[in-house]
């Protein structure tokens, strides 16, 4: 059985091509292209869906070669509506679709799925604050592959298609409520870090392997099945909103480890702190990691994260010794997120171990 030191191994050589569609794919969208051009009448459906504007008609084969060509390819990418809030609108917040489409952003709907060796991995959709893309996928099992005690999370990378183009990141993933734990389908929040990329932006999130971890009473996790899978789907970042990056007063001091505060970033579902050292240190590192974070609103309230935040996600550390946007040299960011969606506009000011940062 292969560890995760040959899986990282295996991350560094040239990774295969998107194999083949499968059979009546290319019939999909050709079917599709004509329901969504008016030359065919779309099946009845049971929720709504955006209208969309008229296709002039002289242009509607070069649509069609166009779609076919993509599924020939294996690199294109076809957004199939709006954005699936009605399947994870939880995991963004109550009001999280209404903010994300007042923020001009609503994420994209996609229909991607590709299959091997008894798995299927379907992409459902794209959120982007920005920074990380929120991408709900789901992952399906033929019969006698799945087994409900495991927990089931990809190894996978997102890199730009232009190979001359910087920016890349890592993929990270998170169990989403289940509505029918009966079934062999898991559903998953991916979430793809892409510093240097921005909207319209060409992406390939590579999926090299699942793993599937049992959990022991101490918190601890092993690998009891593994699976190499080689998927690559490519497809485009949406619209997203720029990072509001401040920087902090050159006296802003984290307290407890003496390591200067460098800048904050918000963005609509995240604040991060950067610190302006990497320290070599693990236990400064891991006091900077839990340092308390909160934020003053611009009408009073004040809101600590992530405990005093509703359905709030965890937090990350990530080291870097190249730097973040808009800072260069060795830095140390903490990530918290907020379990919702928000305009940064309303934050009055980040507070970060007792020091607090305005907000202009």
């Amino acid at each position: 059985m292969k560890t995760w030191f040959d899986w990282m191994e295996e991350y560094y050589l040239p990774q295969p091509q998107q194999e083949a569609p499968h059979p009546g794919e290319t019939e999909r969208i050709l079917a599709l292209v004509r329901r969504k051009t008016g030359l065919e009448e779309a099946p009845p459906l049971t929720r709504q869906i955006p209208v969309r504007r008229a296709v002039r008609p002289r242009r509607l084969w070069g649509l069609v070669a166009a779609a076919v060509l993509a599924v020939c390819l294996g690199t294109g990418a076809m957004a199939s509506g709006a954005f699936p809030w009605f399947s994870v609108g939880a995991f963004f917040g109550a009001d999280g679709r209404q903010q994300a489409e007042s923020l001009g952003m609503p994420g994209e709907g996609m229909s991607l799925s590709q299959t091997k060796d008894g798995v299927t991995i379907t992409l459902e959709g794209i959120l982007d604050d920005g920074s990380v893309a929120y991408i709900p996928a789901q992952i399906t099992f033929e019969e006698g592959r799945y087994d409900p005690a495991l927990n089931y999370h990809p190894f996978a990378t997102l890199k730009p298609t232009n190979p001359l183009q910087n920016g890349s990141g890592s993929v990270g993933s998170r169990a989403l409520e289940d509505p029918d734990p009966t079934d062999t389908t898991v559903p998953l929040m991916l979430t793809a870090d892409h510093e240097g990329l921005q909207a319209g932006d060409t992406v390939r999130l590579e999926i090299l392997a699942l793993y599937g971890n049992t959990e022991a009473a101490d918190g601890s996790t092993s690998t009891a099945w593994e699976w190499e899978g080689n998927m690559t789907f490519s497809f485009m970042l949406p619209e997203s909103r720029p990072a509001i990056t401040v920087q902090a007063p050159a006296d802003a001091i984290e307290p407890q480890t003496g390591v200067p505060i460098a800048q904050v970033r918000l963005t609509p579902l995240q604040v991060e702190v950067i610190f302006a050292e990497h320290p070599a240190d693990s236990q400064v590192r891991d006091i900077l990691s839990r340092v308390p974070i909160s934020l003053t609103m611009q009408d009073g309230t004040t809101c600590t994260l992530p405990e005093g935040w509703e359905g709030a996600g965890h937090r990350t550390a990530e080291g870097s010794g190249t730097g973040l946007p808009d800072f260069d040299g060795p830095c140390y960011a903490v990530r918290c997120e907020f379990g919702t969606i928000l305009a940064p506009a309303s934050v009055a000011s980040v507070i970060v171990s007792g020091i607090e940062i305005p907000i202009p």
